[in-house]
């Protein structure tokens, strides 16, 4: 009986230790979302620019791949300029490793079309985010398309 209790404790034990883990990459993630929409939504590209590593990758959807922070952060200012407002992202799946999260999920958003009337869309997003050496967590990877 002893030995059939220890052995439950430590299977409790190993599967506590595995949900703690995915919790933990889940509230990096919920964390890494929420930084990345209130930069966006208030404007601040450069705050938004310091989220990707220097030598990220971003595809808009329109079959370009942009490259490097300066990229990124021209586009977002159009984006930002053309006044798109209220994003928001919605994760749908994660896989992780110590070193590397990758977010599936989708994004809304809302803006104006040529008339000047508010509109809403959205799409898929792809994100890997990577650890770096000091252990802060930047975005390597950014994809997304838009649906209508």
């Amino acid at each position: 009986m002893k030995k059939f209790l220890v052995f439950m404790f430590s299977m409790f034990s190993v599967q506590f230790s595995v949900m703690a883990e995915e919790l933990s990459v889940k509230n990096q993630i919920e964390f890494a979302n929420g930084q990345w929409n209130k930069a966006f939504n208030a404007g601040d590209v450069d705050s938004l620019k310091q989220l990707y590593k220097n030598d990220a990758t971003l595809s808009p959807g329109n079959g370009a791949i942009l490259k490097g922070r300066d990229a990124v952060a021209q586009l977002f200012q159009s984006f930002v300029d053309n006044g798109v407002t209220n994003h928001q992202i919605e994760t749908d799946a994660i896989y992780s490793t110590d070193d590397q999260i990758t977010q599936v999920g989708y994004w809304h958003a809302d803006g104006k079309d040529s008339n000047g009337e508010k509109i809403s869309f959205g799409g898929v997003l792809s994100l890997v985010l990577v650890k770096t050496e000091d252990g802060s967590w930047l975005i390597q990877s950014h994809i997304w398309n838009m649906q209508p």
